[in-house]
């Protein structure tokens, strides 16, 4: 992606992330643009089950922004979604210690979900 992907897939892999699926599965085609979207995973097991984070990277061409977000469910359990939230980026300000930044805040440590 941005930067040859060398400062998102550096800190991904710093966090456990592994990407496991090509671009085009998560190409959406948008009325002004095409949007890319590139996701990298992780699980845990936890005594409240599993938890799967999936990290995502799009940007957004016309805002000028790469977008972070962060969907973290259990898939085990009806209605497991812990989290379902992202942020975004000024390209402009992107640079390893601002993605890094944003990562931090945007994915936070797994808690234990007990039912």
């Amino acid at each position: 992606m941005l930067g040859g992907g060398g400062i998102i897939k550096s800190a991904m892999t710093k966090r456990g992330f592994k990407h496991r699926r090509t671009e085009d599965q998560f190409s959406v085609r948008g009325e002004y643009t095409r949007n890319l979207q590139y996701v990298y995973s992780r699980e845990y097991q936890t005594k409240g089950g599993l938890v799967v984070d999936l990290a995502y990277f799009s940007v957004d061409i016309l805002g000028e922004k790469l977008v972070i977000g962060l969907y973290r469910e259990n898939p085990t359990i009806e209605n497991g979604i812990y989290v379902n939230a992202s942020r975004a980026l000024e390209l402009q300000k992107f640079s390893a210690e601002n993605v890094e930044r944003e990562i931090d805040k945007l994915i936070t440590p797994v808690r234990d979900r007990f039912k």
